[in-house]
């Protein structure tokens, strides 16, 4: 998954919920410009403002990340 991709996801949970960029951005504790980027891709958020958001919109944060990737195995090169 891409930035662009997040971005995406962030602003139609935005929408979905029915909240506007103003009030969301209100809600972070930044600036609509700022959170007009984000969500546009052209600013990439803090590791905290993007915990704050994923909690807001209630997406799974570790999904965005793709921090659940199958976990392969892995072979030493001894083995």
């Amino acid at each position: 998954m891409t930035y662009k991709d997040f971005s995406f996801i962030i602003k139609y949970k935005r929408i979905e919920k029915n909240i506007t960029q103003k009030d969301f951005s209100r809600m972070l504790g930044i600036s609509q410009s700022k959170y007009s980027k984000i969500e546009n891709g052209i600013m990439e958020p803090s590791f905290i403002l993007l915990q704050v958001i994923s909690r807001y919109l209630e997406i799974d944060l570790n999904e965005i990340l793709e921090i659940k990737k199958p976990i392969e195995k892995h072979y030493s090169l001894y083995d």
